[in-house]
């Protein structure tokens, strides 16, 4: 009788198993850990803590060299409430915009996007300005 068929039988079992563990001591690995290697750390966004009504509003001081931009109604004007161009705002200051509080992110993010500089600060307009912007408009 000859025995090397089913010698080879069992061999091809043994190997079928011997695969199936090592697949899944890969897969446990992965799945704890140790495969990560270097991943990039996740960007977060981290929230503000709640404002009391106590405290002051944030202020920037404009230094000399700023220049105040306004945009109100589709306007774009200086402190003294000019109209300004888009091609006249220079692009080596810094640039403090201060817009209307009431207007969609689609605008700002637009408004801003038009401003071709690397230094700009956006803040919203307070009640003091939007109503010398009223009553400008009259």
């Amino acid at each position: 009788m000859d025995t090397v068929g089913s010698g080879n039988a069992m061999t091809e079992i043994a190997l079928a198993l011997a695969m199936g563990f090592f697949s899944i001591m890969v897969l446990t690995m992965v799945s704890m850990g140790a495969g990560n290697g270097n991943t990039p750390e996740a960007v977060a966004a981290k929230l503000a803590a709640p404002k009391s009504e106590a405290e002051p509003a944030a202020l920037v001081t404009p230094t000399g060299n700023d220049l105040v931009l306004i945009y109100h109604a589709g306007r774009l004007m200086d402190s003294e409430l000019a109209p300004v161009a888009l091609s006249d705002v220079p692009t080596d200051r810094r640039i403090i915009l201060a817009v209307d509080p009431a207007i969609s992110m689609e605008e700002a993010i637009r408004i801003r996007a038009s401003l071709a500089t690397a230094d700009l600060v956006v803040s919203t307009l307070d009640k003091r300005w939007l109503q010398r912007l009223e009553r400008n408009a009259q």
